[in-house]
């Protein structure tokens, strides 16, 4: 469509769902990330003016795309409730055939403030390893829900030493044994024995293969990237991001595969 739809030619709410399955939205925050029916509604009404062109949706038609092609449950009434709540994020229309909905600015600004606070970052000062230790520790891998799965292709002493504070869950842990130089690596699978002895929870594999460079932990709803590897963390400067895995489902779902196609080929320690 070229130009906006006007209130007085709407699609039918078949053509409107058919069109929504059809889109790629990418580029917009992930449907996922919201809970709330306002917050649901208002993201269609948004995806609606911005990729389809149209300007206004009724509630029937933001129900229907909700419930048909996001698969999740809600009738008209939850969405006219959730909307006459929305105040200035929406400018309402009062026609013939019904009541009509346009998202604005307000609403869209409040969508992004929440994508926005599903990332958080964590900053390691250089030559702080005993904070970094404990950031690593506490603030993030404590606080992961669920099993851990991490991917560091360096590691020695120093990484035993920061997991052994994680003791409430499962953790795979893949990495290189070749990136050691041999007495480095000689030290690291004898302090490995007794850590093992101690801390069945955690497994370590080594992979065979070079393509294995970043760093970064999976949980079950979080996907964290570490700048360097977990020993290193307060030799220099350095970044952790943490991502709600709704940010980038994609993303997500395919380092998970790719962490488990790996993780089938490497040998244990």
């Amino acid at each position: 469509m070229s130009k906006m739809t006007s209130r007085k030619n709407k699609e039918t709410k078949k053509d409107v769902v058919t069109a929504f399955n059809a889109l790629d939205t990418s580029d917009f925050p992930d449907f996922s990330l919201y809970q709330k029916t306002l917050e649901r509604a208002l993201w269609i009404l948004w995806i609606a003016k911005e990729k389809l062109r149209m300007k206004e949706l009724n509630a029937e038609q933001i129900a229907s795309i909700i419930r048909d092609v996001k698969e999740i449950s809600v009738d008209t009434k939850a969405i006219v409730n959730a909307l006459n709540r929305a105040g200035d994020k929406i400018h309402t229309y009062h026609e013939d055939d019904g009541i009509w909905f346009e998202i604005m600015k307000p609403g869209k600004d409040c969508l992004l403030s929440q994508a926005e606070g599903s990332v958080e970052l964590f900053y390691f000062e250089p030559y702080k390893r005993f904070t970094s230790k404990r950031t690593i520790s506490t603030d993030i891998l404590s606080n992961l829900k669920g099993d851990l799965k991490i991917v560091d292709p360096y590691c020695n002493e120093r990484t035993l030493d920061i997991l052994k504070e994680v003791k409430d869950k499962r953790i795979d842990f893949l990495t290189r044994l070749e990136n050691l130089e041999e007495k480095d690596r000689t030290k690291f699978l004898r302090e490995l024995k007794d850590f093992k002895s101690e801390y069945k929870n955690i497994v370590f594999r080594s992979y065979p293969n070079t393509d294995i460079h970043d760093r970064y932990i999976i949980s079950s709803e979080f996907l964290t990237i570490l700048g360097y590897s977990i020993k290193d963390l307060g030799n220099k400067e350095s970044f952790a991001i943490v991502m709600n895995r709704n940010t980038n489902k994609n993303i997500f779902e395919a380092l998970i595969e790719n962490f488990n196609r790996r993780w089938k080929i490497s040998t244990p320690l």
